[in-house]
């Protein structure tokens, strides 16, 4: 008897180690319905066993299930504000400043964040760029730097010129290898796995809008435990963290929380 979707799911989790619960189901489904499509796969069953025995599928189910979309200088007025009073600020407050990106996807965030600090000429000795994601293959992507143009349509020319050059004969771009050494990247469940401590800056950004109201919670709560008092929680333009007093935490600008104490 083929399994349904809920017991899929309960299997899965183990196989995966991943907690699947803690994201919005009904888009677990689809994403799932959508890659047994893609490869012939008759029902959950049949997903359940490749997830098991076979280790590129089960590689190809993560990818397909996490999100990997992102894009430099996403919402730029947010990065803007960043670079001209967040950033400032955390220098001038503290010898060196600890940002996270988390879950970082393609890189091109951390990557923002290596620019504009490069633009600012502070030396990359006062400061840590780890950029966290769930899926190896995006993280290989991601150490590579290399991007297509889509990924790059908010960057502003100078900025195109001076830190990316095109591949000859292709539409893509290389970032220049100084910018991709300043970022550190891992593998890392952000639902499951423990935090590491003192931060002043974490963004986590468009990730929150996928998972259910708990984990939102559970998640919000393990990031400002790590976050430093006078540090800064960066969320994405849709994502909202009601009765964020509780959590010790005042709002600064549309996706900027600060810790307060």
């Amino acid at each position: 008897m083929s399994l349904t979707f809920d017991e899929f799911k309960d299997e899965a989790t183990k196989v995966l180690n991943v907690k699947l619960d803690g994201y919005k189901i009904k888009r677990v489904q689809r994403r799932t319905d959508s890659l047994m499509r893609r490869h012939n796969i008759n029902d959950y069953s049949q997903c359940l066993e490749l997830l098991k025995d076979d280790p590129e599928f089960k590689a190809a189910y993560l990818g397909h299930f996490t999100i990997n979309t992102s894009e430099f200088y996403r919402n730029p007025e947010n990065f803007s504000f960043l670079q001209k009073k967040i950033l400032p600020e955390l220098f001038s407050d503290n010898k060196k400043v600890k940002i996270w990106s988390a879950p970082c996807s393609n890189g091109s965030e951390p990557y923002t964040i290596a620019i504009i600090l490069n633009e600012l000429n502070i030396n990359p000795a006062r400061y840590q760029i780890l950029a966290s994601d769930l899926d190896s293959e995006i993280l290989e992507e991601a150490r590579k730097g290399i991007y297509g143009q889509s990924s790059l349509k908010n960057v502003p020319g100078n900025l195109l010129e001076k830190y990316f050059k095109q591949i000859p004969g292709q539409s893509k771009f290389q970032l220049d290898s100084k910018i991709i050494d300043q970022v550190q990247f891992e593998k890392k469940d952000l639902i499951n796995e423990s935090f590491l401590q003192n931060w002043q800056l974490i963004l986590s950004r468009n990730f929150f809008i996928y998972l259910t109201r708990e984990i939102k919670k559970k998640l919000t709560r393990k990031f400002v435990s790590v976050l430093n008092p006078g540090g800064y929680f960066f969320l994405g333009n849709t994502e909202f963290i009601f009765n964020y007093q509780e959590y010790d935490l005042e709002k600064v600008n549309f996706s900027f929380y600060k810790k307060t104490n």
